[in-house]
């Protein structure tokens, strides 16, 4: 996942528009959102920042682009890992939410658009997708 965003990047840089859709799940730890890839395994807190990407490194790869930084959030705002998840840091101010916090753009011309507001999670639905 780390990989494809640095090539989006670079094909993001010097466009006018870029946009970033992501469809999954992801998590809230000690104030920074991530977003969690297909293959993660998230058995304590600690896999966090080794398996999941950081919001923040999400928004900076959409840096490039001159008139508009748009992403789209499909993201059901729940950690499917919460059950399991050991909480191991305990010098951490906060631990593990139960999914994304509220993201707020860290510039004036980027736009996040959400499935869920902050506080609620979205319906996954029957099917397989």
């Amino acid at each position: 996942m780390k990989k494809a965003l640095r090539s989006f990047e670079d094909k993001a840089y010097g466009s006018e528009v870029a946009v970033l859709y992501y469809s999954g799940h992801g998590i809230e730890m000690n104030g920074t959102n991530y977003l969690i890839p297909t293959d993660a395994v998230l058995k304590s807190d600690r896999d966090v920042e080794d398996e999941a990407l950081a919001m923040e490194r999400a928004e900076r790869s959409l840096n490039g682009a001159t008139r508009l930084k748009l992403i789209i959030l499909d993201a059901c705002r729940d950690n499917p890992f919460v059950t399991t998840m050991r909480r191991e840091r305990k010098s951490a101010s906060r631990g593990v939410n139960a999914g994304l916090g509220r993201v707020e753009p860290t510039s004036t011309d980027t736009l996040i658009a959400y499935a869920a507001k902050a506080g609620s999670t979205a319906d996954d639905g029957d099917g397989e997708h």
